[in-house]
């Protein structure tokens, strides 16, 4: 296995965090390497998102974790009775993905035992904490920043070429469409669906320009409707009679005849048939132009 980017990217933020931490005399740059180990995550969203829950649960536990330890620091009960607060504040903040770190900081500081520091050592673990995460969304965003439309641009592409490809095996090899294959576009759709959620993300953090990914807002819609068709076509196991509209669209997109039937006469089944496929081939017809397939 070669090493990812995202390792690369860690090891770098990580070094120069620590660098910078001796550079300004940071108390603790071990906590500020962690908090860059945690920033750095596969999308720059991602970054500034976990950055932002490590930030939120710092912040709480090092306040709530100062008052207790002035009320009776190491005490096992007040420790106790501090956790289930922050826990509690956590969730209702909705502050969920805040709340270990937070406790972890919290307990870090009512044990620390030099009383005259203990405003200090919350204050220095708030600003190794932002240094760490400062550093950390700043490589990611600027070496090599993970493209994610691209990769959504890739897999529309993937998933557009297997409906395309089984299509035309159902019209002109009259292969049915088995589970394997409807399960390898699902799984792509899952990928696609993650991607997005992504693209997204970084779209409403203005990390990424919302007019280059407006065209792709609907492509996620269109891939699912095309394999819940193709699903439905899949049971369908007989020699359909293609309609004069879908025979049309289906000579102008693979540039060849369609294969006639043996039968002559439209049953309805039929009807029900050339319904989905119609389906199919609108949707593909949108994704080939807005993809430039």
């Amino acid at each position: 296995m070669k090493i990812g980017m995202r390792t690369v990217k860690t090891a770098i933020a990580v070094s120069l965090t620590i660098f910078i931490a001796q550079i300004i005399k940071l108390k603790s740059p071990f906590f500020a390497g962690i908090a860059a180990i945690i920033a750095m995550q596969s999308s720059v969203a991602g970054s500034f998102k976990a950055g932002k829950s490590r930030m939120l649960g710092t912040v709480l536990g090092a306040a709530l974790g100062l008052v207790c330890s002035l009320i009776s620091p190491t005490n096992p009960i007040i420790i106790g009775i501090g956790v289930i607060i922050i826990i509690h504040l956590c969730n209702v903040l909705e502050w969920k993905k805040s709340a270990t770190i937070a406790a972890i900081v919290f307990l870090s500081i009512t044990y620390n035992q030099e009383p005259g520091n203990r405003l200090n050592y919350s204050l220095y673990r708030t600003l190794d904490t932002f240094v760490g995460i400062i550093i950390a969304t700043l490589v990611n965003f600027f070496i090599l920043p993970p493209n994610f439309k691209d990769k959504v641009h890739f897999s529309c592409n993937n998933i557009l070429a297997e409906s395309l490809n089984l299509v035309e095996s159902l019209i002109w090899k009259n292969k049915n469409i088995n589970i394997e294959e409807l399960e390898h576009i699902k799984n792509n759709l899952k990928t696609l669906e993650d991607y997005y959620g992504t693209l997204r993300e970084e779209v409403e953090l203005n990390i990424c320009k919302g007019e280059d990914c407006k065209h792709l807002k609907n492509t996620y819609d269109s891939f699912k409707d095309i394999y819940d068709n193709l699903s439905i076509l899949s049971s369908i196991d007989f020699d359909p009679i293609i309609n004069r509209t879908n025979t049309q669209v289906l000579e102008k997109m693979y540039d060849k005849k369609v294969p006639h039937s043996h039968r002559n006469a439209m049953i309805e089944m039929d009807i029900v048939f050339n319904y989905h496929l119609k389906i199919i081939l609108e949707e593909m017809e949108y994704l080939i132009e807005i993809l430039n397939f």
